[in-house]
């Protein structure tokens, strides 16, 4: 009888231990790669990701198809008016998801401020032309486009104004890369199979990392400050300008790759580098790890982008999907097909529990 009485007391605690499992685990959540994507929009070209500083707002876009909004926990289409179906290039965005810039190859440029979108572009140039990438500063004031193949020139905005913005003598360049720190004070612009040059203090300057030739430079970023940079090359190097001086910068064992995208936390303790058909690696805590949606290994990764503080992150592919990556996720609130298993195995373990309690009422009379 004891015997009994003590397998049915370990039969009652293990079905109330699935029951509390059952209604606690939908709130767990680890850190890592999920899906998002908006609804119906499926695998596609998808070209440039941006990212509000707290992760509230994204920003995705196809090339030769759409522009979709994260907010509020959602995705929706945000276009220029008739601009749909565009070879969208590049968007950037401010820290509070309140100013954008996107821009089209062979197309214009559009900003959006205050809810809806407006063409806006450079004296002299409504005509379309190849854009190729963009950044705006963390607090919106200031806005860089440029343009890659033939007439190839760098524009800024400052107040809502453009003017042209060229290094000394470097006019009709193939800009591959452009990025500001959060102020706009400090601006990188890089060329495909030419130099980098840094604008500091009101005057452009030629900055690379010693010994280093003519580079195909395809991607940077800025931490908020300005004193670090991250830059990469097509067919080349990761590098970090701190504190004033470049090193090389790679993972082990990541020699001469298709680098493709890379973005900064605020303070730079953090970076994301992404291969085109390659991998995505993660630097933290003073190294490099390699960091990888389940399955996606060495995949056509076209853009990337993080939070201020690093702790989530967003990377698409071309002619893939869109990952989003979280370090500290909160709780996951149940969906109401989730709700109806829950309810439904709260049910099932509540009547094995009753069977239980009589057929042990049974055994003691």
């Amino acid at each position: 009888m004891e015997s009994q009485e003590s397998l049915m007391t370990m039969s009652s605690r293990s079905v109330a231990a699935v029951l509390a499992f059952t209604l606690v685990a939908p709130g767990i959540c680890h850190a890592g790669w999920v899906e998002t994507m908006p609804a119906g929009a499926g695998a596609h070209s998808w070209i440039s990701v941006a990212m509000s500083s707290d992760a509230s707002t994204m920003l995705a876009s196809q090339y030769g198809g759409r522009v979709y909004s994260y907010s509020g926990g959602a995705w929706s289409e945000t276009q220029p008016a008739g601009a749909v179906d565009e070879p969208w290039e590049s968007m950037s965005m401010s820290s509070t998801g309140s100013t954008m810039l996107a821009v089209a190859g062979s197309g214009r440029a559009y900003v959006k401020a205050g809810g809806s979108w407006t063409e806006t572009q450079p004296a002299g140039s409504a005509v379309d032309k190849y854009w190729y990438t963009t950044a705006v500063s963390a607090d919106g004031s200031t806005m860089m486009a440029a343009v890659s193949f033939l007439g190839g020139r760098l524009y800024v905005s400052r107040g809502g104004s453009w003017s042209e913005a060229q290094p000394s003598g470097d006019v009709n360049r193939s800009w591959g890369t452009v990025a500001a720190s959060t102020d706009g004070s400090q601006l990188l612009a890089g060329v495909g199979g030419g130099r980098l040059y840094l604008y500091s203090s009101g005057a452009w300057a030629e900055t690379r990392p010693a010994g280093d030739t003519n580079q195909s430079w395809t991607t940077a970023s800025i931490s908020s400050d300005g004193t670090k940079i991250l830059a990469a090359a097509a067919s080349g190097r990761l590098y970090l300008r701190s504190g004033g001086a470049w090193s090389e910068l790679q993972p082990a064992g990541a020699v001469n790759k298709q680098w493709r995208s890379v973005a900064l936390s605020s303070d730079g303790s953090t970076m994301l580098a992404a291969e085109f058909n390659g991998r995505i690696y993660m630097y933290s805590g003073g190294q490099w790890s390699e960091t990888q949606p389940d399955g996606a290994s060495n995949r056509p990764w076209s853009s990337v982008a993080m939070s201020s503080d690093g702790s989530t992150m967003v990377a698409a592919q071309s002619g893939g999907r869109v990952f989003l990556y979280t370090a500290n996720p909160a709780a996951v609130i149940p969906t109401l097909n989730e709700w109806g298993m829950i309810i439904f195995t709260a049910l099932m373990g509540l009547a094995a529990f009753i069977t239980l309690q009589r057929r042990r009422d049974a055994q003691l009379a």
